[in-house]
C-alpha cells in the first residue's frame, strides 16, 4: 500500500525514480525532479496512506543533480 501509494503520489508530481520494500519492512526509493516537486512528495511521505504506519523518513537531497542527464526511471517506478 505503502509503495503504490507513493508511486501514484509521484506520477502526479511528475517525478522520475523508484521505490521499493526492503528485507526489514521498511520503504526505500529515489526521486528526482523540480524541487518544489520533490519536497511535496517528502511531505507526503511524513504521512503516508491512511493503512500505513510511518515511525521514521529519511531524506537526502541532492542539489545541482541534472534531471537531463538522470539515470533514474521515467515514469517513477515500484521495484521488486
Amino acid at each position: 500500500m505503502f509503495r503504490k501509494s507513493t508511486l501514484q503520489q509521484a506520477h502526479a508530481l511528475n517525478l522520475r525514480g523508484w521505490v521499493r520494500n526492503e528485507p526489514d519492512g521498511s520503504v526505500s526509493g529515489e526521486a528526482a525532479g523540480p524541487t518544489q516537486h520533490v519536497e511535496r512528495l517528502r511531505d507526503y511521505l511524513h504521512i503516508g496512506p491512511r493503512e500505513a504506519r510511518v515511525d521514521n523518513v529519511d531524506v537526502m537531497f541532492i542539489k545541482h543533480h541534472d534531471i537531463s542527464t538522470s539515470t533514474l526511471p521515467m515514469p517513477f517506478e515500484i521495484r521488486s
